[in-house]
């Protein structure tokens, strides 16, 4: 703080006044998060950790910059300095960031692609089931047309008259054999029951409720994502504020 061009004041509570400051700010007047002892604890538990190489981008510099907040779980400290920075929807871009532990700018943006990536799988999954429920409808369909047809043909070897019987059924005899074809064309070598086919029919189902659900959730997290890209535009864009201008507010 002394560094920084801070005046600080050691009594019973610990202060600082900023040269423009008229009075000293007590620490224990910002909340228990910035008392004395939690500060030195935090202190104590940040003494080994490895600094920001210089060579960083401004972007992973940036994201350091935030991902201090969210390490030490300053959710006050963050939103503060949010304002300040004109961030929209502190808040999420803090809760996004604590609860996917996304602390370094390399882990962010990975993310980003793995979200993305995930939104394509499902997409494709979700055309898949489509095509394989519209397969067995399809199926179900013909099955159900073929027994009909089957019944008519076995009903023959009853007939008084066989082959009046076959002309007069005809039309009948001629749909067995084409959906017989389009059944073996769909892999279909022997004729499933109604139950098994429905009960597939059912699965597929509840498979792309499931997976549209699980691609709804992640179109959410790229909602938040992109809100949490838009504020990096804006913090990139914007004049540098500190944490020191944050102290000071």
């Amino acid at each position: 703080m002394q560094l920084d061009g801070y005046e600080v004041r050691q009594g019973k509570h610990l202060s600082f006044r900023a040269p423009e400051q008229k009075n000293f700010t007590y620490m224990k007047s910002l909340g228990s998060y910035y008392s004395e002892e939690n500060v030195r604890i935090r202190l104590a538990k940040n003494r080994n950790k490895v600094k920001a190489p210089k060579h960083l981008s401004r972007e992973a510099r940036l994201y350091i910059d935030i991902s201090t907040y969210v390490t030490t779980s300053n959710r006050e400290g963050f939103e503060r300095w949010a304002k300040l920075n004109n961030l929209k929807e502190a808040a999420r871009t803090f809760n996004y960031l604590s609860e996917n532990n996304l602390l370094n700018y390399e882990d962010f943006r990975q993310h980003i692609s793995d979200v993305d990536a995930s939104v394509k799988v499902a997409d494709q999954k979700i055309a898949q089931i489509n095509s394989d429920l519209n397969t067995q409808i399809i199926i179900q369909k013909h099955c159900d047309s073929y027994r009909l047809c089957r019944k008519v043909i076995e009903d023959c070897k009853s007939a008084k008259n066989p082959k009046a019987y076959r002309t007069k059924h005809q039309a009948e005899y001629h749909l067995h054999d084409s959906l017989k074809k389009e059944l073996q064309d769909l892999g279909i070598t022997k004729i499933p029951s109604s139950n098994k086919i429905q009960k597939r029919i059912e699965h597929l189902e509840s498979e792309q409720a499931a997976t549209v659900r699980e691609k709804q959730e992640l179109q959410k997290k790229q909602k938040t994502l992109d809100i949490i890209q838009q504020n990096f535009t804006v913090l990139l864009n914007a004049p540098h504020i500190s944490n020191n201008d944050i102290n000071r507010t």
